[in-house]
């Protein structure tokens, strides 16, 4: 749209020069003016032909370059028209906008050539506003240009910045899970030692008590101390199952479901296994424990029936519903009843309220998914 305007700009200069040269309003000149409207908008036609071009093959370079050819051939027909003609010189700038915009080095120096021939050959006082005329054409093509590559350099930076800053953002984002994810392996590291040290120090130190405060009760003769001594022993064995119960409970806290099936699968010979998964770090443990044992029982049981040499685990939580599926290559495969192995996995799906189905279309795959409970339901 500049351009346009810029054009029409250079077309109101030709009149007001027309105007104080008083130069009569002709047939000829108006065929002269629409000849320049007509060759103005030869390079905007062809340039628009061959960015089409280009978009649709950009390995046709050939192309392209023959039809800018033909634009700077055209433009140089002009040209010399114009230079025989003295009425479409008025109008030599409006089509000479176009050679700084478009790069034509045979116009540009063609132009420079005649316009010298003709300067030479016509009285200064006329043609000089016309030479003025056409060198403000090519100062303002050479300025409306310059302004479209500074506004496209911005247009990359802006793009640049705003690409750069959600880098930044994924980074940072990234560099916040990893440090929770170093956070949460090191705090179920430390419950891990803290329950064996309860269960190694203290509870082998009550078992102790426990075993002393029964041997005292069968070599006591004084009847003083029996009810104490069962007392302490009842004492003993409620301090020993609230401290198995912790340990058991810390233990449960402590297990990393997605550690556990890295170390199961890193550890499977004779068989590649991807794993996949996105879970949240905070599961129910029947679920974790579900989904571990569920795991090494596919495993085996590819292994020991499935002629396939790969397997696929992925885990998802979705916000209704965690989804373990797993999947082999394997070929030929027939269900015949359900065996101990398939048997256990849907006992243990069924334990915790979910759904398994399965598919040997494309290898065996298990499909298994378990709703998410209420916290009223816990």
């Amino acid at each position: 749209m500049k351009h346009l305007v810029n054009k029409g700009l250079l077309l109101l200069a030709a009149f007001v020069l027309i105007y104080t040269q008083h130069i009569a309003v002709s047939t000829r000149l108006i065929a002269a003016m629409l000849l320049s409207m007509i060759a103005s908008a030869v390079c905007p036609a062809l340039s628009g032909i061959s960015s089409s071009d280009k978009c649709e093959a950009d390995t046709d370079t050939h192309h392209l370059h023959t039809i800018m050819y033909i634009c700077e051939a055209l433009i140089c027909m002009y040209l010399i028209t114009a230079f025989k003609i003295h009425a479409i010189y008025m109008f030599v700038p409006i089509v000479s906008y176009d050679i700084p915009r478009y790069r034509l080095r045979i116009p540009f120096v063609l132009l420079i050539l005649l316009t010298i021939i003709a300067y030479i050959q016509n009285p200064a006082v006329i043609f000089l506003p016309e030479v003025c005329l056409l060198v403000f054409s090519l100062i303002l093509s050479t300025y409306s240009c310059r302004i479209d590559s500074l506004r496209a350099k911005l247009l990359s930076m802006r793009d640049d910045t705003a690409e750069h800053d959600l880098l930044v953002a994924q980074n940072t984002r990234q560099l916040l899970e990893n440090q929770d994810n170093m956070i949460l392996t090191a705090t179920l590291s430390e419950r891990n030692r803290i329950a064996r040290e309860i269960h190694d120090n203290v509870g082998h130190m009550l078992t102790r008590s426990i075993l002393q405060t029964g041997a005292i009760k069968v070599i006591n003769h004084d009847e003083h101390l029996t009810k104490p001594l069962e007392q302490l022993q009842s004492t003993l064995d409620t301090a020993m199952d609230s401290m198995r119960k912790s340990v058991h409970d810390l233990h449960d806290e402590s297990v990393n479901l997605r550690l556990a099936l890295e170390d199961i699968t890193k550890n499977v010979q004779g068989m590649g296994i991807s794993l996949d998964y996105d879970m949240s770090d905070h599961i129910p443990k029947d679920i974790k424990y579900s989904f571990i044992n569920i795991v090494k029982e596919s495993i085996n049981n590819t292994l020991k029936h499935s002629n396939g040499d790969h397997m696929d685990i992925r885990l998802r939580e979705h916000p209704a519903f965690y989804q373990l599926a797993i999947t082999d290559n394997g070929h030929d495969i027939t269900i015949e009843g359900q065996g101990m192995g398939l048997a256990g996995i849907q006992e243990r799906v069924n334990m915790l309220g979910g759904t398994m189905k399965l598919s040997t279309d494309r290898g065996f795959a298990i499909l298994i998914t378990v709703m998410k409970k209420e916290e009223h339901d816990i």
